[in-house]
């Protein structure tokens, strides 16, 4: 299985270590992260069209975290997720704000987990997980549509 973390909050050496068997690569924007080699990429979610032609539907997992809030990073980085993924069959998560609840579903099919991330700092939005198959017992399964 591969992972990828596309603008990860999620440090790649703590998943290395605790899954050292599977493949991951991180695509972030901050270069400090390059002290992992090829596991990662630099990557500018205002660039979504640059990156490695080999890594095009190469992910069959995607978890990704946009940077920001915006309809235009989101439509960005689910055009860069969509780059990323298997064609037939992929899993993928996006860790964002509540807000983004309407888009994550039009833009890439994701539906919100019961699973509400907490944050060590307050933040003004409720974030939420989304993902485009159902964890079942995992991660609190779908919200259910009343």
């Amino acid at each position: 299985m591969i992972l990828l973390m596309l603008c990860g909050s999620l440090l790649l050496y703590d998943f290395q270590k605790l899954y050292p068997t599977i493949t991951v690569r991180l695509l972030e924007y901050d270069k400090h992260f390059d002290q992992y080699g090829s596991d990662f990429t630099f990557y500018d979610y205002n660039h979504p069209e640059d990156l490695p032609l080999e890594l095009k539907h190469n992910y069959q997992v995607v978890i990704a975290d946009p940077p920001y809030l915006s309809k235009e990073c989101l439509e960005k980085v689910a055009q860069k997720i969509y780059f990323l993924a298997h064609l037939e069959e992929s899993f993928l998560l996006l860790l964002t704000g509540e807000v983004q609840t309407d888009r994550a579903a039009d833009l890439l099919g994701l539906r919100p987990c019961n699973f509400r991330p907490q944050h060590s700092s307050k933040l003004g939005n409720e974030f939420r997980l989304f993902t485009n198959y159902d964890p079942l017992e995992r991660l609190g399964g779908w919200v259910q549509e009343k």
